[in-house]
């Protein structure tokens, strides 16, 4: 008889308060599972005839089950950043900002052919070198006292949404919480911008372009610090993403009204969250962004009512992107 036993009735307990705290319903997270919702009803009855590749389905979409092994090391270090995200915000009031309570994104990425940093205070100081792509670019590096990165459990970590400091935007959008590893494995946990100040509805909308230039931008990350440990064109690059808090919001032009969609309030999202994933590398990145970046993004638009990303928007914004100022600079 094996020293641990599982609580069955407590694990379905924890399920179906996350489905909850995720704002899903039993047919979005069926969907998200790829199940039936009879299914996913019977799992929260407690139903233990289910097929066990149903139930792992289920608990895989609400980041309950692990696989074991090298090949899902970077599905465990997500898991591990969300926990410590998750951790840091429980002392927070339930509407406060820096829990992104309308929505988020999670974008992390896995390096291999690279040499990893001797140190973690080694690795603060490459990842405080590497270049910049916009004004607000993924792992931000401040120096401020307050809001540096520290170093915890051997792993560089930033949170700009500390309660206690002085912000100058005190909203989601700009409550960034990211951690990167030696061995080139890094994970962001990011609001919406669509939810920040300049907006008057949060929580209703998507930007078209936006998911393009943040995508970009973690990918040329990544693409960075291999090349600073020591990586080349053949390095790969294992990203994943997760957009939460999708469900109800129409897609338009937010950020840049001067591109046109025609949605006519067509494009709405009807499941809360989508997982995102691409195998690539180094030299992809450096001489293909824009069919990277298509690849990864097609099936979260396409949760827009079927919305097809246009292929030249992804070519035109990475191309605004590259002419913003400072783009390619070092930061020190």
């Amino acid at each position: 008889m094996t020293e641990w036993p599982i609580d069955w009735r407590a694990v379905v307990d924890e399920a179906v308060r996350r489905r909850k705290r995720e704002g899903l319903s039993q047919r979005s997270l069926a969907d998200l599972a790829g199940v039936s919702a009879p299914t996913v009803n019977a799992f929260e009855q407690g139903d233990i005839n289910l097929r066990f590749t149903g139930i792992v389905a289920i608990l895989q979409a609400l980041g309950l089950f692990i696989h074991s092994g090298d090949a899902d090391a970077l599905e465990s270090f997500i898991y591990d950043g969300r926990r410590r995200w998750e951790e840091l915000i429980a002392p927070l009031p339930n509407d406060h900002p820096s829990r992104q309570p309308l929505g988020f994104s999670e974008q992390a990425y896995a390096l291999e052919g690279i040499k990893p940093a001797a140190s973690p205070k080694q690795l603060r100081d490459i990842l405080a070198e590497l270049p910049v792509t916009s004004g607000w670019s993924p792992f931000w590096v401040p120096t401020r006292d307050a809001i540096r990165p520290m170093i915890e459990e051997g792993q560089v970590e930033c949170w700009l949404g500390r309660p206690e400091t002085d912000r100058n935007f005190n909203d989601a959008a700009h409550s960034d919480f990211w951690r990167v590893r030696r061995d080139g494995y890094a994970y962001l946990h990011r609001g919406f911008q669509e939810d920040g100040p300049d907006n008057l509805e949060p929580g209703t909308i998507f930007d078209i372009t936006l998911p393009i230039w943040r995508t970009a931008e973690v990918l040329l990350h990544a693409a960075n610090l291999a090349k600073a440990l020591r990586g080349n064109g053949e390095s790969t690059v294992h990203f994943r993403a997760r957009y939460s808090g999708l469900e109800g919001r129409e897609l338009i032009s937010w950020a840049k009204p001067r591109v046109r969609l025609g949605a006519d309030g067509r494009y709405r999202a009807r499941s809360t969250q989508i997982d995102l994933d691409v195998l690539t590398d180094v030299e992809k990145i450096d001489t293909a962004l824009d069919v990277v970046v298509e690849e990864v993004l097609t099936p979260l638009y396409e949760r827009f009512n079927g919305f097809e990303l246009p292929e030249d928007l992804v070519q035109v914004e990475l191309a605004e992107l590259r002419r913003q100022p400072g783009f390619g600079v070092r930061r020190f």
